[in-house]
């Protein structure tokens, strides 16, 4: 899978390239929601803030949601992302960090972060849940059902609204990693935090990773305090 995950995401990056030259206003915007959606719902509250961490309770339907939208950016299933998001916690900035630029290199924690092998056991809750286990086993025929849907639509459709999207999340919000933790500590950058809708504030996370908003501009953690607020 690591390398089809890889292949995806390489794929996704150079479709910025045909997204660049040939979309129209209206699909840079449908680009533009679908970002959102993937780094905001998908990989700030889904994959990170809700799974990783379970800062927050919400509807099932919900939880669907984030989910999908951090499937379709081609991160690995939830159950490795989790468990490796969970051991750099555990082991922040040494060598056993599994994405530490100081100790793995800053293109692997960028770009190569899909080749760690990560401990499962540190997402032993998911690998118990059906709909996470499914999901390690159906990744890729979820993705071509996805794939065919837009095709079938516009082709074109598969670069604005999931490929150049997906890809730019992937590029911008690995920054977190290769650039947020550099000197061998986390630190919290302006620009990463806008625009990775509260990622980048990073520094508070890991100072007390029980926060769920890191900064007043924290869009991911904004959207939560609404959920806590409204759904109890």
């Amino acid at each position: 899978m690591q390398r089809s995950l890889f292949a995806g995401q390489i794929a996704g990056m150079l479709a910025i390239v045909p997204m660049i030259m040939y979309a129209t206003a209206t699909q840079w915007a449908i680009a533009g929601a679908m970002y959102f959606g993937i780094m905001t719902f998908g990989q700030t509250m889904g994959y990170h803030r809700f799974l990783s961490h379970s800062y927050f309770k919400c509807p099932k339907w919900f939880e669907i949601v984030m989910v999908f939208f951090a499937h379709i950016m081609m991160v690995g299933p939830a159950i490795l992302w989790v468990a490796t998001h969970r051991a750099h916690h555990k082991y922040t900035d040494t060598d056993k960090d599994p994405h530490s630029p100081k100790y793995k290199g800053m293109w692997f924690s960028h770009f190569l972060q899909v080749f760690t092998e990560p401990d499962i056991r540190f997402a032993r809750k998911l690998l118990k849940n059906n709909m996470y286990r499914a999901q390690v086993r159906y990744y890729w025929e979820v993705i071509a059902v996805f794939a065919l849907m837009l095709a079938l639509i516009d082709p074109f459709a598969l670069v604005y609204a999931w490929l150049a999207p997906a890809g730019a999340a992937k590029l911008i919000g690995s920054s977190v990693f290769s650039y947020s933790h550099r000197n061998g500590e986390p630190h919290s950058d302006l620009i990463v935090g806008l625009l990775t809708f509260g990622e980048g504030f990073h520094k508070p996370h890991h100072d007390d990773a029980r926060l769920h908003i890191w900064h007043p501009l924290d869009i991911g953690g904004r959207i939560i305090q609404l959920i806590k607020l409204g759904y109890k």
